[in-house]
């Protein structure tokens, strides 16, 4: 169910009250860390609820001692993980806590957003090898790049969307890349959802994902369509036996806390 977040919902002074009794300054040693790790805190231990407007960029600043892009950072991390939602204009919001979330409705999404881009991203790899340009196959293979320099103790860049994307824009059609923009938050909560559970075997599964990637670029280079078609086809299956292996996991998880 859609949650409806109110930007007019204006912080109260209690709950600037709150924060300023919750929050600590950051400690030196990881500005970027203490911040998201306190946001996350409190929003999944349930001291901010749903729906509940953040403090300004300027006041959280202020509140963890740190300057604004330290706190762009931690906010854009928290975005990520699904925690926050941000409108232009009006602020950040509370999304949902760990606690709201139902561990089979995730999955449900998963896999539909799956089944949505087997439909599509597989054309988009085929008319990105008829059509792409030496710049446009460059900048997949700079995606490619940061994907294979990608560690799994690093805050997650965003390098598996940015390879689709420039797949999706090496195909010349708009509707492709707006495709992905779509379901761009099932996409993030389905990397995410790896990041929260065991690391055994997510070195294996990187791995695994990167010479996937690396066989539609390779069809795309070489101008092969029905191969970048295939290959593209084949990651996302893969990909899905992934997301159930996850989501499997993670139900298991849950019912145990139970």
């Amino acid at each position: 169910m859609t949650e409806k977040i109110n930007p007019d919902n204006e912080l109260r002074r209690t709950d600037q009250e709150a924060f300023e009794k919750a929050i600590q300054p950051a400690r030196q040693r990881s500005l970027g860390d203490d911040v998201y790790d306190a946001l996350a805190k409190l929003i999944n231990s349930g001291e901010l609820t749903t729906g509940q407007k953040l403090p300004s960029e300027g006041d959280l600043c202020r509140l963890f001692a740190v300057s604004r892009p330290v706190v762009r950072k931690a906010l854009s991390r928290c975005r990520e993980a699904g925690l926050v939602v941000s409108h232009k204009g009006s602020g950040s919001y509370v999304s949902s806590s760990v606690a709201e979330r139902d561990p089979e409705q995730q999955l449900s999404k998963l896999l539909y957003a799956l089944e949505f881009r087997r439909s599509t991203e597989p054309e988009a790899a085929y008319y990105a090898a008829i059509r792409r340009t030496p710049e446009e196959l460059a900048c997949v293979a700079a995606a490619l790049e940061e994907f294979r320099r990608f560690a799994d103790g690093e805050a997650r860049p965003r390098v598996d969307m940015a390879f689709h994307r420039s797949i999706a824009r090496a195909s010349q059609n708009d509707h492709y890349v707006r495709s992905l923009e779509l379901i761009d938050y099932d996409i993030d909560l389905g990397i995410t959802l790896a990041r929260h559970l065991s690391r055994l075997g997510q070195a294996d599964r990187r791995a695994a994902i990167y010479a996937e990637h690396q066989q539609i670029y390779m069809a795309i280079e070489a101008q092969d369509p029905d191969a970048a078609y295939q290959a593209m086809r084949k990651h996302l299956e893969h990909s899905q036996l992934r997301v159930l292996a996850r989501g499997e996991e993670m139900i298991r998880r849950a019912r145990n806390r139970q």
